[in-house]
């Protein structure tokens, strides 16, 4: 599973820096510890309701969330493929959320998404990757950190 996720993150991450344009509900914190990176096919004609099923749904709900430091929501006209950024204080705090509470948001977010698509597929927009980075920075003040106190 590493090997392949070794794979496809620089894919990832190229979809990541050549993404545009981008929304922020909420911009993600640059001090997040850790950042959830979501991807699915949302073509253009279906990206206004995305848009919708994510404010309605998804950005009231992460607000409730401990550790929660924002979001952003990318998306490629050409590969018709949008990126969710959600920025956790670590991992701990996302790792701590009940897999019930996601199972039922997403359900609530499907709804969402059918009714304004008209669509009856159980998942209108099925995630193609999912998976955590860590911000350049923060590692960088944890090393940091780390560094300093073996010194001491």
């Amino acid at each position: 599973m590493s090997a392949l996720l070794a794979l496809l993150w620089p894919l990832l991450l190229s979809l990541v820096t050549l993404v545009a344009p981008a929304w922020a509900l909420r911009p993600l914190d640059p001090a997040a510890g850790v950042v959830e990176v979501l991807q699915m096919p949302v073509a253009t004609a279906q990206q206004p309701c995305w848009r919708q099923a994510e404010e309605q749904i998804w950005e009231p709900w992460l607000e409730k969330q401990s550790g929660y430091r924002g979001r952003e929501l990318l998306w490629d006209p050409e590969r018709q493929q949008a990126v969710v950024l959600v920025g956790w204080a670590n991992q701990a705090a996302w790792d701590a959320i009940p897999a019930s509470s996601i199972s039922r948001t997403e359900a609530r977010f499907d709804g969402v998404l059918r009714r304004c698509l008209g669509n009856s597929a159980s998942k209108p927009l099925p995630l193609q990757r999912t998976g955590s980075l860590q911000p350049l920075l923060a590692n960088a003040e944890s090393n940091a950190s780390k560094s300093e106190a073996q010194n001491q």
